[in-house]
């Protein structure tokens, strides 16, 4: 009687645990900000990953996941923005929430993206509340360019949309008209061992952009295959007109900073703050570089802690999260295509002095299945990321993997609680 009784309260427990985790649905009252904070500027922490996109507002984190989302800062608390009542959010024609944005772009009394319906052409805006959904202004595109590469995503820095068509880097004016918007830069002298200071070509295979600002500066990184026929990542700068174009940054070699996972194709992953690029070498160890200089400093010996990992940066944080390579079955294999957590999240300061580990015990004792996990960004107090299960059966001779549940998690810096924000899949 006493063990029926255990598991009655267990199976209670777990199904309170469920409730308070899962996403509040709306169709009610929706405590959201007023307005956005900010003044403009490019939210460089937001913008680390294309698995689910944030934007900063005064009291919490608007983001897209198929819907659109509030996640109140103090509380935790997870909402999708839909003030209907009894909308079961699901009918994209009904629904106020069901937002398909690739990016959330900025901020105001609107909120602005790129993307609705998976069309990359067109930004779109709602009010706070996800109501007013209307078309702001489409994109001009390279005439034979059939969309925006995914690699490429748009960003919006002091007034000006950025974004990529083709291999030509664009902007334009929040609200502009299509054809206002200007070519600031695109790669001349392709095939010229001349052009880019002895770099040849761009890959033709893995051509993309990542857009970055920093103040006056925008960056841009490409993959550019090298005299020696290697290809690499490589950065460049230049004023947020296009002017002043020039390389300051290249993947680093082994005989500069050592060996990493996947040493000299490019780095796992970088942050640009204050005249400096951070980065974090998944197997290797954590550096920045001067750009004015070209100086490498290591700023910690990341590889002791885990052999492989992934990262996310804030101005003041790199959050580190160790990974180990697995097989199908989740058993460790070396060389393994599949990533399921190990066992802790490391903080560091951007100084590279190691502040805190978190256990990642929560995590595994919440989901069952191969569990793979996107770091997605931090702040100041917390670190957002993404847990997918997938359970396998067998088919044929070979596993299929099936996607059980996509579920968001946050880990905070203080107190080192993992919790489960919002079941989202």
């Amino acid at each position: 009687m006493k063990t029926a009784k255990r598991l009655l309260a267990a199976l209670l427990a777990a199904l309170l645990t469920l409730s308070l985790s899962a996403c509040d649905r709306g169709g009610g009252d929706l405590d959201l900000p007023a307005g956005m904070t900010g003044d403009g500027d490019f939210q460089k922490n937001l913008h680390q990953t294309d698995k689910l996109s944030f934007l900063e507002a005064d009291t919490g984190y608007y983001f897209s996941y198929s819907s659109l989302y509030y996640v109140d800062k103090d509380t935790m608390r997870a909402t999708e923005v839909c003030a209907k009542p009894d909308c079961d959010h699901t009918d994209d024609a009904i629904c106020n929430a069901r937002i398909h944005a690739d990016y959330l772009l900025t901020g105001g009394e609107r909120i602005y993206y790129v993307g609705y319906d998976h069309d990359p052409k067109t930004v779109g805006s709602v009010k706070l509340d996800a109501t007013q959904r209307e078309t702001v202004q489409e994109l001009k595109f390279n005439e034979f360019s059939a969309s925006q590469s995914s690699y490429d995503p748009a960003i919006y820095h002091r007034g000006y949309i950025y974004y990529v068509s083709d291999d030509v880097l664009y902007r334009v004016k929040l609200g502009g008209e299509k054809d206002s918007a200007e070519e600031i830069w695109k790669p001349e002298g392709a095939g010229s061992a001349q052009s880019h200071g002895g770099l040849i070509d761009f890959n033709p295979n893995a051509i993309h952009y990542t857009l970055w600002a920093d103040g006056d500066i925008l960056y841009f990184m490409a993959n550019v295959q090298t005299a020696d026929g290697t290809y690499k990542d490589v950065l460049f700068q230049c004023g947020l007109d296009g002017s002043d174009v020039k390389q300051v940054w290249a993947t680093p070699g082994k005989d500069q900073v050592g060996e990493w996972e996947r040493t000299g194709v490019s780095v796992s992953q970088w942050y640009i703050t204050n005249g400096y690029i951070y980065f974090y070498l998944s197997g290797g160890d954590f550096w920045r570089t001067e750009l004015a200089t070209g100086k490498h400093e290591k700023l910690a010996d990341t590889h002791e802690k885990t052999l492989y990992g992934s990262a996310v940066f804030s101005d003041d944080y790199l959050a580190l999260m160790s990974q180990l390579p697995a097989d199908f079955y989740g058993e460790v294999t070396e060389g393994g295509e599949f990533r399921v957590p190990g066992d802790s999240i490391f903080l560091y300061g951007i100084d590279g002095t190691l502040k805190k580990e978190i256990s990642l015990a929560p995590l595994r004792e919440a989901l069952d299945g191969t569990i793979t996990v996107d770091m997605l960004m931090c702040d100041s107090t917390d670190v957002y990321f993404l847990a997918t299960t997938t359970t396998y059966s067998t088919q044929y001779g070979f596993p299929t993997g099936n996607t059980s549940s996509v579920t968001l998690w946050r880990a905070n810096f203080e107190t080192g609680e993992v919790s489960q924000v919002c079941r989202l899949k």
